[in-house]
């Protein structure tokens, strides 16, 4: 079903928002006053959404239901409902970040780190795809060849495009699509900050790190997660006059609309494929509303710039409105992993999630010694805690080498995430040619893992004759 069809009882998504809401609080209980998620660096959002995941049907309803209870006693969390919810939010966190204030000079360190971060992509891709293929010659000859191409959208684009694209290929015969891509998702984040913390010790012990010289340094504000006894940051700016309207509102009131112009594209573009006799591509394209949202919301700060109207979007504001999108759609996308899924899955998950992990591991810590000029390490520690979380994931490890953001590491993440998305725009297209023109035949997902092969090569000459170009322009 499609996310735009479901029917939701109001009472339901409203009883869902205060659950959800409740949860963020408990995960920001859990991280402020238990030692292990301070020594982690555990955001408070993944501590929230796994306590949601424990206390809902999925784990508490069995045990319940096991002991001879009749009386519902569990947290009442719908998985369907929550991986509506992931889906919109996906689009409003896109949609929020186009609408910031854009960076006027790149310069090499974003590019380098985008080029980076989408070869992680088609490397967590190819490596998913190769066990798919083993397991399906030798052991599992019924599994869903694509769910190997779920590993890059979980680990490095985070659950919203996880859950999105894997539940449109559950029309597919993809058992379950949507919430193995948020286990993927959820397997990421305990790589990006159990393994970006153990990564980072590593890097001090080896004395790999430039700022920092030890854990100890890491402020006890940051590792609560409250500004407790530091001055608190700012969140932002009013743009606009309160007793007009609240400037927070008006942030929101552009995202709304930008939202609603993003459904009625898609909607005129999908009535279209569907009037050409194109029905499955047109239901293919609602899954990919994001990138309409994210260009539209890019155009519409463009024409406020233009007409000099931009002053009525702040960026701090605009940015706490990413986050609380992040924060709700992290919470719930872990809230709606299914155990089910999990047992039916639990081989590729297993060895996909481990092998991906190190592959991404090795090919970033290789790749940022020789693409930057300047804290390799610490580019290492962002790129790969992007590339197993999100953006949000990345810059959390970096403050911790980075405390006071003295470098311009953080700032290369941001953007140079926004770069990957644009580059990476064709893979996510490439990844539904086996069901568009092959037929979802096996054979149709090795011309796939083959043309992921060869843009990632043609990635690769490019990044190094753009290396060349700027190398003559310094010598000349």
């Amino acid at each position: 079903m499609s996310p735009w069809d479901l029917s939701i009882n109001l009472k339901d998504a409203v009883l869902d928002f205060a659950f959800l809401s409740l949860f963020l609080i408990v995960g920001t209980a859990m991280r402020r006053y238990i030692p292990v998620f301070r020594k982690y660096l555990i955001p408070n959002n993944i501590l929230g959404g796994f306590f949601a995941l424990i206390l809902g049907p999925q784990i508490l309803g069995p045990v319940i239901r096991a002991l001879g209870y009749t009386q519902r006693a569990y947290i009442p969390l719908n998985s369907e409902r929550l991986g509506v919810y992931v889906y919109h939010l996906l689009a409003i966190t896109f949609i929020a970040m186009g609408l910031r204030k854009e960076k006027t000079h790149w310069g090499k360190g974003p590019l380098s780190q985008a080029m980076t971060g989408i070869s992680c992509f088609l490397v967590q891709g190819i490596i998913g795809m190769l066990v798919a293929f083993s397991l399906i010659y030798t052991i599992k000859p019924d599994l869903f060849p694509g769910i190997g191409l779920l590993v890059p959208m979980g680990f490095g684009m985070g659950p919203g495009l996880a859950y999105s694209i894997g539940h449109n290929w559950e029309k597919f015969g993809f058992e379950g699509g949507g919430l193995v891509g948020l286990t993927f998702a959820a397997i990421g984040y305990l790589f990006a900050f159990f393994g970006g913390v153990a990564l980072i010790n590593w890097g001090i012990r080896k004395r790999k790190t430039k700022l920092i010289t030890g854990m100890e340094q890491v402020t006890s504000d940051v590792k609560m997660g409250v500004w407790k006894d530091a001055e608190n940051p700012s969140a932002g700016k009013l743009p606009l006059a309160t007793e007009a309207i609240e400037s927070m509102a008006f942030q929101f009131a552009l995202i709304g609309s930008v939202y609603l112009a993003t459904y009625g594209v898609v909607f005129l573009f999908a009535s279209m494929l569907e009037s050409a006799g194109l029905t499955e591509l047109a239901s293919t394209l609602w899954s990919f509303h994001f990138i309409f949202a994210i260009l539209l919301s890019l155009l519409t700060r463009k024409i406020l710039d233009i007409t000099k109207r931009s002053y009525v979007i702040d960026t701090g504001l605009m940015n706490r409105a990413t986050g609380v999108a992040i924060d709700y759609l992290v919470v719930a996308a872990i809230a709606a992993i299914s155990i089910t899924i999990v047992v039916k899955y639990w081989m590729s998950l297993l060895i996909m999630s481990v092998l991906g992990g190190l592959g991404t591991i090795g090919l970033v810590y290789w790749a940022a010694y020789r693409a930057f000029d300047d804290h390799p390490f610490e580019r290492f520690i962002g790129i790969f805690g992007e590339k197993t979380g999100t953006v949000n994931s990345g810059l959390v490890l970096i403050r911790v080498l980075d405390p006071e953001f003295e470098t311009t590491v953080a700032e290369d993440n941001i953007y140079g995430g926004g770069i990957s998305i644009f580059i990476g725009l064709p893979l996510l297209i490439i990844m539904n040619f086996p069901m568009m023109f092959w037929n979802n035949e096996l054979y149709g997902y090795w011309y796939a893992v083959g043309i992921f092969a060869v843009y990632g090569i043609v990635l690769i000459a490019i990044w190094r004759l753009i290396g060349f170009l700027k190398f003559r322009k310094v010598l000349e």
